[in-house]
Parts: C-alpha cells; structure tokens; sequence
C-alpha cells in the first residue's frame, strides 16, 4: 500500500495525515494493525530510522491518539480551539514519557547528552508524539502549520516559503487541473 507520507514534515504531522483523500474517499491509513504496522514501517524506510513496531493490540490507542492530534493541528492551522477533549488526551500521552537526559562520554570522545525514556514501545512512541505536537503548537513554526488548498485534501503541513499552498506537487497539479476545467466548461 502507498501512504499519504510528504517526506518533509515533522514526524507528527505526518502521523496526523493517517486519514486522508485517496482517489476521492476519505481512507484511515491506520484503520487495521496491519496498516499500523505498515505505515510506520513506510515512516522509517523513507527517513531511513529505525523500525517502529506497534503491536496490533495498540492499533486503537494509535489510532485515538492520531484522531486527538490532528484535532490540535488542525485548530492551530485553523487559528480555532481544538477542544479540552483533544488537549487532556495530548497532554496525557505526553505525560508518559518519563524521559530524562542522561550523559555519556567516551573515554576518547567529547561528552554528549543523550535522551533516555523509563518508557517503552507504543507508550514511548505515543508520547514522542504528543511531546512532538505540544513543541510544534507552541514553537516557532506554529504559525508556518497550514492546510493544504488542493481539491478534496485534507493534509496539514509547514508552510517553509510564504508562496507555498499546496501539501505536494500532485495537488497544485490537481488544483491547476480544475481551474483549467472550469474555464473550459463555463462553471
């Protein structure tokens, strides 16, 4: 299966474009735990991570979660509320976290800080996600979260340059494509 993956954005908005228009449906790209499975996989072949598994008995906290930060996305790309329903169940994943900084250091090499979770799988994951989607919301490139303006897409994205308007090429073509048809036919 192809995944609606854009390659360029943060991890969290590509988590929450999981339900999106394919051929003019509206499809929930993690509508199965073998879908789970297989997007996060697509996830970190693309960006050449390491591997993600989610066990099929999370499928549907992955799932709510999905739900919960696109709701927080949208209403920020929107300029509206996402409602405390979304925000308590961000901020409650988030909270799982228990991460913590920890130091190592070679005995030849230069410190470095290293993040380390008391969590693990789909706990950790979820709330890497959540934290990822507060700092977005919050951050510098809050203001950048937009929808795209393609027919019948419903992606999020980060506007990097002031002209862009579309969340991929395919949709600016499809945009143009009906602009097109509507001259031609008179509507």
């Amino acid at each position: 299966m192809e995944y609606p993956l854009l390659g360029t954005e943060p991890f969290v908005v590509e988590f929450a474009n999981t339900r999106a228009v394919h051929r003019g449906e509206v499809v929930d790209f993690l509508a199965t735990p073998e879908l789970v499975r297989g997007w996060f996989g697509s996830y970190a072949a693309l960006h050449r991570a390491q591997a993600i598994h989610i066990p099929a008995r999370d499928a549907v906290r992955v799932r709510e979660l999905r739900d919960h930060l696109h709701r927080v996305l949208a209403a920020r790309a929107d300029r509206d509320h996402p409602g405390f329903e979304a925000i308590d169940a961000v901020n409650d994943s988030a909270a799982l976290s228990q991460s913590s900084l920890r130091l190592r250091w070679s005995e030849d090499g230069d410190p470095l800080a290293v993040q380390d979770s008391a969590s693990s799988g789909t706990t950790r994951v979820l709330a890497r996600l959540a934290t990822e989607a507060i700092t977005l919301v919050t951050g510098p490139d809050a203001a950048g979260l937009t929808r795209c303006l393609g027919p019948d897409c419903r992606m999020l994205y980060v506007k990097t340059h002031q002209r862009r308007t579309f969340c991929h090429p395919t949709c600016s073509q499809r945009a143009r494509q009906s602009r097109y048809y509507d001259r031609r036919t008179g509507r």
